[in-house]
């Protein structure tokens, strides 16, 4: 039954111990899963390889390497809580939400709009909070066998007025839905289809998804880089940035793609600790895409931080706990 009891449970326990509790706990079992969860860890420290100076410590390596874990922890305590959040105390979820302004331009052009986002903060939590702000939302989410966990988060769609379309053909649907007008949201920072182009990511080759791009010239939508991330005491922001308005007379999907990525490395050079990417997007073989592995491309190797007394070596939406806003790499 997809263990729709530990939903339930779940939310029940996020609605009633005080919320710094519930976080303690994910938090340390967060640790627990970055003392076991080897693969998970090399994979981390792999790509922080690529995101830190050379000249970071070993300490600072392993601390962000370790937080990572904890943030990631901390994003599905969140993901329990969207059912809770309605307009009148959806400020306690979000403490903070800079550039919403910026959406009002696509809207007033009769234009959709794309989130291009990272796996970092709680995206989800993030999606269902511009919903109820106003922002006309359209998600990817995977259907469960137990449809009695899906019904656990109708009421939280319904409000924000987010509009949820089966993976099966996707594609199309995000396309039409921005024609009307509507958002989206694509996480870029990791290529799951094997067939992204290969382009410079934090200055080495790496396959990277060009949905975004795609999307954007086809339908004229605006391209909105933003971030969900998180402040002191576990409080979460967004960050949305003034938009890249797609001229196909000039753009091609390729550099609309790389400025999206230079959002993007800023976005995670600012926060590496809270950058959920749990496999080596330089190197790794296994990579979840559809079950197969496939080789990633060359490119120069660097000397990784050492491990546990070894060497770390080497979009749309999908599959994540909830069936909601979902990324098919999701390491959920």
């Amino acid at each position: 039954m997809e263990h729709y009891y530990l939903y339930r449970v779940g939310i029940w326990l996020v609605a009633r111990l005080p919320l710094w509790l519930v976080y303690f706990v994910a938090g340390t079992l967060g640790e627990v899963n970055f003392v076991f969860s080897r693969r998970s860890r090399r994979g981390i420290y792999a790509n922080l390889n690529h995101v830190l100076p050379p000249e970071t410590s070993w300490f600072r390596r392993w601390r962000d390497a370790r937080l990572a874990f904890r943030n990631f922890a901390y994003s599905i305590v969140d993901f329990f809580r969207i059912p809770l959040m309605d307009r009148s105390n959806m400020h306690r979820f979000v403490r903070e939400c800079r550039g919403l302004e910026y959406l009002q331009g696509a809207m007033d052009a009769g234009k959709g709009g794309i989130y291009v986002t990272v796996h970092m903060g709680s995206w989800e939590l993030g999606g269902a909070y511009l919903g109820m702000r106003g922002i006309p939302l359209t998600v990817v989410a995977l259907p469960h066998k137990d449809q009695r966990i899906d019904q656990i988060f109708v009421r939280s769609r319904q409000e924000g007025s987010m509009e949820v379309v089966p993976v099966g053909g996707a594609l199309a649907k995000l396309e039409d839905a921005l024609r009307r007008g509507r958002f989206t949201a694509l996480l870029a920072d990791r290529d799951v289809t094997g067939k992204g182009p290969v382009l410079p990511f934090f200055g080495e080759p790496c396959h990277m998804p060009d949905g975004h791009a795609k999307l954007a010239l086809r339908t004229g939508a605006w391209l909105y880089p933003a971030r969900v991330y998180r402040r002191r005491n576990w409080e979460l922001c967004i960050d949305i940035r003034p938009p890249i308005i797609p001229d196909p007379a000039v753009d091609t999907e390729e550099s609309l793609t790389l400025r999206c990525i230079s959002y993007l490395e800023e976005f995670i050079r600012s926060n590496p600790q809270q950058w959920f990417s749990f496999y080596d997007l330089w190197h790794a073989t296994e990579l979840p895409i559809a079950g197969e592995q496939r080789q990633r491309p060359p490119a120069r190797r660097r000397l990784f931080v050492r491990d546990a007394g070894r060497p770390a070596d080497a979009t749309g939406k999908t599959d994540d706990p909830a069936g909601k806003t979902a990324d098919p790499a999701d390491e959920r």
